[in-house]
């Protein structure tokens, strides 16, 4: 996953940024899918706003790919976050 520029790789280091950002409360504004380069993974574009901690909320974006791992089963391969200041 990538955060704002920085690489974080493996569950629990992926995990451990998530719980350091603390509450957040998205609000999606677009989202766009796309096939990927095979039928069983799908690249998704997604953006909004974000309230971390209460603050004022602020813009984003966000893509990832998911794979389907199963019948009905999805796993993100790819993650890429960013906010985006000044608009």
């Amino acid at each position: 996953m990538t955060f704002e520029g920085n690489q974080y790789g493996g569950q629990q280091a992926i995990m451990q940024k998530l719980r350091e950002i603390g509450q957040v409360q998205h609000t999606a504004k677009s989202i766009d899918i796309q096939p990927s380069t095979n039928d069983q993974a799908i690249i998704v574009f997604v953006t909004g706003s974000i309230k971390i901690g209460g603050d004022n909320p602020l813009h984003f974006c966000e893509m990832f790919q998911l794979v389907q791992s199963a019948p009905g089963q999805w796993t993100v391969f790819n993650d890429v976050f960013r906010l985006n200041y000044g608009l």
